[in-house]
Order: structure tokens, then C-alpha cells, then sequence
């Protein structure tokens, strides 16, 4: 396994970590901590990229320079100017990566963790013949409340769902084999989903709280979507771009000082695992070790996969990355088809699609007045005059300029 950083530091430390683990437990993997990407990319079989091009400073802007214009934006990493701005940036660094080991490694597959998870995804498809997915465990979190909701094993719950990565929708799912949204709603009575919620986070330090714009959805289209609110609402312009509906609905926002003090709680993780003074975390729910599995040994496994559409939903734009389940076997990846989007649900996600095939043909063309148009299409800019929005956008582009060659 090669652990692939500029930062060379990191990758050593990392690697210390994982050679005690392995040590602790018998296991013979070999670790190889690198910042040369010839190196690391050569004859891989798969590759797991998860970036953050500019890093935290960039973010910073990304939530900062919104702000001005009244975009309070919680995470600012999938949509909105922040989305909007990150994947204009990580556009080509992902494509010189993805052309690399395409050269060094044709036959590898690639999975990808960075967000824009979508515009990025769509980035390999459309510069490689690699195979290549999008991962999140956002599902997972929507079937985790419910397993509250029902007081069920997760085992006991099977979905169909359909959308975009962090704004998917429930389109049904059956509860040891009754239909779902009948018993959720006889469940509920005359309560909402506001009396589930649990304050709590998994080992990787994702929350799990405050849902009222997970509940809202509910009451107003009939289906279930993405149970973090924090991700949810910012496809909406309603819930970030006013201080008082951020404070009435409980948003959490992340900022960059959250941010920079998650990096050091997870350097001192390392550092314990490598020491031997932490333990080895519990199995996560992220499942890319299942999918090199099913690869590799050509043992089918079922996943939450995102894939440019094929038709797997019928009724959003060919070549848009949605988020469905998929087959992953010897092949790769094959997407699972669900059909189209009721009507309402259509209208609220495809506007998503096209900013994102939008903004990732600026990003690889450099087109500013094309990058301009889709950052005007976004609904976080509804409330904005055309002339403000590019004001806000040339901000966002001036801040990046070092690292956004293709407009400067």
C-alpha cells in the first residue's frame, strides 16, 4: 500500500501508524510512504484520491467570500460558491493525476473521496477510460436513523433511492417486508422525525443531530433525502442565507477553525496509533475495502455508487454523476436503474445537474463566462442580482489565481 502526500511528513506518520497496527495483529502488509507520484501511481491496482486542492486556506475563502454576499454556507464543499469554487480548483489537478495513472497504470480503478464528489467523478469519466466511482457513506446515514425511527437492525430495511451525492431521496423502502413510507407515517402519528434524533458521532467524527431540515423535507415532498442537515440545506436558498433561519433550524457550521483543530485531532490519532497508546479504530462504513475485494476476486457486492447517468435515472441529463446503487464485480461498476424522479423531486435536483456538467466544462476549458452562468443557475444565488453574482464569482476566482491556471 502506498501512502501518497506532498506533505512527506504526513505519509511517515501515517505509515507508522499502520506498520504498528498491522504489527499489533499479525498482518503482513507492506506500507510505502511517498510524495512522488510516478512512484506511487506506477502498476497500482486501485487508487483512492481524496484532496483538497489550496487546503484550508482556499476553504476559507470559500465560506468568507459568500458570506459578503449573504451565503452562510455550513460546509461549502458539494454546491453553492463554495462547491463552486472547489471543484474550478480541483478540476485540474484531478485531470493531470487521472491522465498520470491512466499512463502509469491503465488498468487500475479509481475511487474517489474528494468532494465535489459529482463534478469530480464526472472529471475521470470524461479525460479517462479508467473505471472509477464516486464514494459517501450519506445513505447510510439516512438508514441509521431509521433503524432509530423502527427500532430495526439495519439488515431489516431495504431501500430504492435516487439523486445526487448529499441530495438524494428515499424513493421507497420496505421494513421487514411492509412497505415503508405507510408504516413511517403510522409510526409518527402525529409527531415528526424531530423525536428520533440522538445526539452522537461515529469514530470518524461525523455528527448525528439536529434534523429540522431532514424532518421540513419530509412534510413538504413526501420522501426521505440525506439525514444531514448541514449537507441538505445547502441546496436550498432558504436555509443559508439568513444568520436568523441558520439559528431557528440549528444549523451547524463548520469553520475553518473547526477544521484546523480536526487536523490535529487526527495527527494525534496517529501519532497514538503509532505508539501503541490508542487501540485500532473500529471498521468504518466506508466501503472501499469491500469493493478492491469484490474487484479483485470477482465476488459480486452491492454499494452506494456514483456514476455518470446512463439511465439509471430517467429523467435526469445523460452524463450527470447521480447516486444510486450499483454492481461492483470483476467488471467494475454497473449502475443499478431506479427509474424516474417523481415530478417535484426532478425539478429540485436536476437544476444540481446541470451546474454540475456546467461548471466542470468551464473548469476544463476555462471558460469564465461559462463558469459565471453556472454559479447564476445556483439556487444559493437566487437571492443575488446577476451583476453581484459575478462580483462574488471574480472574488472567488481572484483568490485561487495561483492555483487556478486555466482562467488567469
Amino acid at each position: 500500500m502506498v501512502l501518497l502526500d506532498p506533505n512527506l511528513a504526513a505519509a511517515v506518520e501515517v505509515k507508522a501508524a499502520m506498520d504498528r497496527v498491522c504489527a499489533d495483529n499479525r498482518k503482513s502488509f507492506r506500507f510505502i510512504a511517498t510524495s512522488n507520484e510516478d512512484e506511487g501511481f506506477r502498476d497500482a491496482d486501485f487508487v483512492i484520491i481524496a484532496i483538497s486542492t489550496g487546503g484550508l486556506e482556499m476553504m476559507g475563502h470559500d465560506l468568507e467570500i459568500p458570506e459578503r454576499y449573504s451565503i452562510y454556507q455550513t460546509v461549502g464543499d458539494s454546491v453553492g460558491p463554495g462547491g463552486w469554487a472547489r471543484l474550478l480548483r480541483n478540476v485540474p489537478v484531478f485531470v493531470r493525476m487521472v491522465e498520470k495513472i491512466e499512463r502509469l497504470a491503465p488498468k487500475a480503478v479509481v475511487l474517489n473521496y474528494t468532494n465535489p464528489m459529482a463534478g469530480l467523478t464526472a472529471a475521470v469519466a470524461r479525460t479517462t477510460s479508467l473505471r472509477a466511482v464516486g464514494l459517501c457513506h450519506g445513505v447510510f446515514g439516512t438508514l441509521t436513523y431509521l433503524t432509530r425511527v423502527f427500532n430495526v437492525r439495519k439488515s431489516d430495511i431495504c431501500m430504492r433511492f435516487g439523486g445526487i451525492n448529499h441530495f438524494f431521496w428515499i424513493l421507497d423502502f420496505q421494513v421487514n417486508g411492509r412497505d415503508g413510507y405507510p408504516l413511517l407515517r403510522e409510526t409518527l402519528g402525529e409527531g415528526t422525525l424531530l423525536k428520533y434524533d440522538k445526539a452522537s458521532s461515529d469514530p470518524a467524527g461525523f455528527s448525528d443531530y439536529n434534523h429540522f431540515v431532514f424532518s421540513e423535507l419530509f412534510e413538504t415532498y413526501g420522501h426521505l433525502t440525506y439525514s444531514a442537515d448541514r449537507h441538505t440545506c445547502e441546496f436550498f436558498n432558504r436555509y443559508v442565507t439568513d444568520p436568523k433561519t441558520i439559528e431557528e433550524y440549528k444549523l451547524v457550521r463548520t469553520s475553518i477553525d473547526d477544521r484546523k483543530a480536526g487536523v490535529q485531532t487526527a495527527r494525534q490519532l496517529t501519532l497514538d496509533l503509532a505508539s501503541g497508546k490508542s487501540p485500532m479504530l473500529p471498521r468504518s462504513v466506508e466501503t472501499a475495502v469491500d469493493i478492491i475485494q469484490a474487484i479483485s476476486c470477482n465476488t459480486p457486492f452491492v454499494d452506494v455508487v456514483n456514476l455518470p447517468n446512463i439511465g439509471q435515472i430517467d429523467n435526469l441529463p445523460r452524463g450527470a454523476v447521480v447516486e444510486t446503487l450499483g454492481m461492483v464485480d470483476g467488471r467494475g461498476f454497473s449502475p443499478v436503474a431506479v427509474g424516474p424522479l417523481p415530478a417535484m423531486l426532478r425539478q429540485i435536483t436536476e437544476v444540481h445537474c446541470q451546474i454540475q456538467m456546467m461548471t466542470l466544462e468551464a473548469a476544463l476549458s476555462g471558460n469564465r463566462k461559462l463558469a459565471m452562468e453556472s454559479l447564476m443557475l445556483d439556487p444559493l444565488c437566487a437571492h443575488l442580482s446577476p451583476a453581484k453574482v459575478r462580483m462574488m464569482g471574480a472574488e472567488l476566482l481572484s483568490a485561487a489565481k495561483e492555483i487556478l491556471p486555466q482562467f488567469h
